[in-house]
C-alpha cells in the first residue's frame, strides 16, 4: 500500500471518519451517492459503534491504500459477530454526505493471518476495573485504585492525531463535561477524569502537559480533575484490551476505534460510550447519578 502526505490524509480521514458515529437513515433502501468497490483486510471490529477498520487497497479514484475505519451500513450489520480481524473483505463503499460500507462479503482468515489482530471485548456494566497504573502530565504515577469512592470518566486519545471527530473531538467533549459539572460544585468536587494516550513512545508527561493545557485550562488549569496519563506500552495495551478500545500503527499512524467509560465510585463499569456520538448533558447527568453512590 502506498503512503500519503499527512494534508491529503488528514483530508480524506476527515472526510471519512466523521461518518463513525452519524445516525443513519431510518429507511431500509440503500443510500444514494458514488460506490467504490473496496476491498481489504479486516484490523478491527466495533460492533459498539457499528464500524470496521480496514486497511484496504487504492480506491480508484478516491484514495491510495491506507488503514482506517469505515461506518456498516443498517443492511450489512449482520456481519458484526460472524467478521473478525484479519478477514479478507469485499465491500461498496457508498459516499453521499457521509461514507458507509454496503454489500459486504469476505473471506475468514487462517489463524496465521489473523496474527496482531484481535476481536474486540465491549467490557460490560459491573466489571472491576483492573489497578492499572499509568504516569500523569506532571510525572506523577496513577493508580485506578487512587480513584474509589469517586466517578471516574475516561477515554482515550494521542495528542498527534489529525481527525478533528476522534481524539480533538473526545477532548473537547470532555471540556464540555466539566463545564455541566461545575454546575454542580457537590459533584464535581470528586469526580475524576481521565484521558489515556495511546501513543506512549512520543506522549511523554511534557508533551501531554502541554496537550493538557489547551484543553483543560480552561475549566481546571491546575488538573485537580483532569488528568493526561500514558504508560509503559504493554500497560496501555492491556488498559486499551480492557476497555475494549483497538488500536494499531500503520504507516505513521495511529488507526484507532473510540471508547469512553464511566466507572463507578466502587471501581466497577456502570456505563460504556462506544464512538464519537455520546451526548455531553447525558454523560454529566450519568456522572451525577452515581456521584451519591
Amino acid at each position: 500500500m502506498k503512503s500519503c502526505g499527512p494534508g491529503f490524509r488528514r483530508a480524506v480521514l476527515f472526510g471519512l471518519c466523521v461518518a463513525v458515529g452519524m445516525t443513519l437513515p431510518s429507511c431500509a433502501k440503500k443510500p444514494a451517492g458514488k460506490r467504490y468497490q473496496l476491498e481489504g483486510r479486516v484490523i478491527a471490529v466495533d460492533s459498539g459503534s457499528k464500524t470496521l477498520t480496514v486497511a484496504h487497497e487504492d480506491i480508484a479514484g478516491v484514495m491510495p491504500g491506507m488503514t482506517m475505519p469505515f461506518l456498516v451500513g443498517r443492511g450489512e450489520q449482520w456481519v458484526f459477530g460472524k467478521i473478525g480481524p484479519g478477514d479478507r473483505i469485499h465491500a461498496t463503499l457508498v459516499m453521499t454526505d457521509h461514507a458507509e460500507l454496503e454489500d459486504i462479503s469476505f473471506t475468514k482468515a487462517s489463524q496465521a493471518a489473523s496474527d496482531a489482530t484481535s476481536n474486540l471485548r465491549i467490557p460490560e456494566p459491573g466489571d472491576a476495573v483492573p489497578n492499572f497504573m499509568f504516569v500523569n502530565q506532571s510525572g506523577k504515577t496513577v493508580r485506578l485504585s487512587q480513584f474509589r469512592g469517586k466517578p471516574l470518566l475516561l477515554t482515550f486519545i494521542y495528542t498527534r492525531c489529525p481527525v478533528p471527530d476522534f481524539c480533538p473531538r473526545m477532548s473537547n467533549n470532555f471540556v464540555e463535561v466539566m463545564k455541566d459539572l461545575q454546575a454542580n460544585p457537590a459533584v464535581f468536587g470528586k469526580t475524576q477524569l481521565l484521558s489515556i494516550s495511546i501513543d506512549p513512545q512520543f506522549d511523554k508527561p511534557t508533551v501531554l502537559h502541554e496537550y493538557g493545557a489547551r484543553y483543560a485550562g480552561s475549566v481546571d488549569p491546575n488538573f485537580a480533575h483532569w488528568q493526561f496519563v500514558t504508560g509503559s506500552p504493554e500497560e496501555i495495551r492491556k488498559a486499551a484490551d480492557f476497555f475494549g478500545l483497538s488500536y494499531n500503527q500503520n504507516q505513521g499512524q495511529i488507526v484507532h476505534t473510540l471508547r469512553t467509560v464511566l466507572v463507578g465510585p466502587d471501581g466497577k463499569i456502570v456505563k460504556v460510550y462506544s464512538g464519537n456520538e455520546w451526548k455531553v448533558d447525558e454523560v454529566a447527568n450519568d456522572v451525577v447519578g452515581v456521584a451519591g453512590q
